[in-house]
């Protein structure tokens, strides 16, 4: 996952200034710890990794990105797919295909990510998060993540777990970052990929202190994550976790486009 970080924190105080470059390194860290999670509990990298950045001015931040090389055309009718499934209004920013290469001679998949944005794809007070236009969208995939970064306060109340015949689906949850991963297991014309909205459950307070430090940081990592995130926020978590995949280190040349939807 790439995450990074533009901002400034201007303090009078001597040692309360936190500069651009610590934010930066602060959230990558967070992010590909979060990958180093997804590379130990599959052999293999997510066929597509989804990002959507709830910033809660109304409009949200959507990136994917493919394990492979995707045509363009695909690529960009797979994004209005989505506004159509979700009933989003929204645009396309960027299609790009990078294509890795590994140094020890092995040729890695090249990689082609997608950004754009769409309006209230996250609606907090609700408490729950839009899966369900992801697995449509996505269905012809075996295995991908869905990643909702929500700064703020929400209180979640949404899809946690869930298994069918047809799909399974399993959340990973940590302060403002809900992490979605799910297979289908049946690629049939009658398969069933609805799945409920909410699933709410008792939780545990969380103290106010706590809550207060969780708001507080998040606040910071989120802006740092909103300010890079059409710069490929989704590619970066499918590049590096290929790259752990396939344990080898990499170089690349890349080739980029930019388009509306």
């Amino acid at each position: 996952m790439n995450g990074c970080a533009v901002g400034r924190n201007q303090s009078g105080e001597r040692g309360q200034i936190h500069t651009p470059m610590r934010v930066t390194l602060l959230v990558l860290l967070i992010c590909l710890v979060a990958v180093v999670a997804t590379a130990q509990q599959q052999a293999t990298p997510p066929q597509a990794t989804i990002v959507v950045i709830s910033t809660g001015t109304g409009e949200d931040h959507i990136s994917f990105a493919f394990n492979t090389a995707v045509p363009e055309q695909e690529a960009r009718a797979r994004f209005e797919q989505l506004l159509r499934n979700g009933g989003w209004e929204g645009k396309l920013l960027r299609i790009r295909t990078e294509s890795p290469r590994a140094i020890a001679g092995n040729t890695l998949p090249p990689i082609t990510d997608v950004a754009g944005r769409a309006r209230n794809v996250v609606n907090r007070a609700s408490g729950g998060l839009p899966v369900e236009p992801f697995l449509r969208t996505f269905s012809d995939l075996d295995y991908f993540e869905i990643y909702f970064l929500v700064q703020g306060d929400m209180p979640f109340q949404g899809l946690r777990e869930w298994k069918t015949r047809d799909l399974q689906i399993q959340l990973i949850r940590t302060p403002g970052v809900y992490r979605y991963q799910v297979n289908i297991l049946r690629h049939a014309a009658d398969a069933d990929l609805s799945v409920p909205f909410l699933q709410p459950v008792e939780e545990q307070k969380t103290a106010p202190a706590q809550q207060k430090e969780i708001a507080l940081g998040w606040r910071i990592a989120g802006w740092a994550l909103i300010s890079l995130a059409l710069g490929g926020l989704a590619y970066l978590v499918m590049h590096w976790a290929m790259r752990h995949s396939y344990r080898v280190p990499a170089s690349s040349k890349r080739h980029e486009s930019t388009g509306e939807g």
